[in-house]
């Protein structure tokens, strides 16, 4: 995924996180907040410390970046996105994990049902 389709900066992530609307199931969060500055959509992605080591958590974060890429062209560009992956996630297949995220986006909107 294109540098032009990331949050980087934590004030920005905050934003999405404090004045966006969210959803969530027991594998993810997701939040959603309309950002008309940009000309494409943004994703901040975050797997924290308690889901395992480093390794473990890229894994989660390239599958996070592979579906959302997957459904790239299908998704608003005037939206931001963060992605927020729970504890559970670390034991599911590929499969299985990207049903999960998509069944979210799909109640969020964010890609067509």
């Amino acid at each position: 995924m294109q540098k032009s389709y990331r949050i980087k900066k934590s004030q920005e992530i905050e934003q999405v996180m404090k004045r966006g609307r969210s959803k969530a199931n027991p594998y993810f969060i997701v939040y959603k907040y309309a950002n008309k500055e940009t000309d494409n959509f943004r994703i901040a992605i975050s797997v924290g410390k308690k889901i395992g080591k480093a390794f473990e958590r890229n894994k989660i974060k390239r599958y996070i970046r592979n579906v959302t890429t997957e459904h790239k062209h299908e998704m608003n560009p005037d939206y931001d996105y963060f992605v927020i992956a729970r504890k559970g996630v670390k034991d599911l297949d590929y499969a299985t994990f990207k049903e999960k995220l998509e069944q979210l986006y799909k109640k969020m909107d964010i890609i067509p049902k």
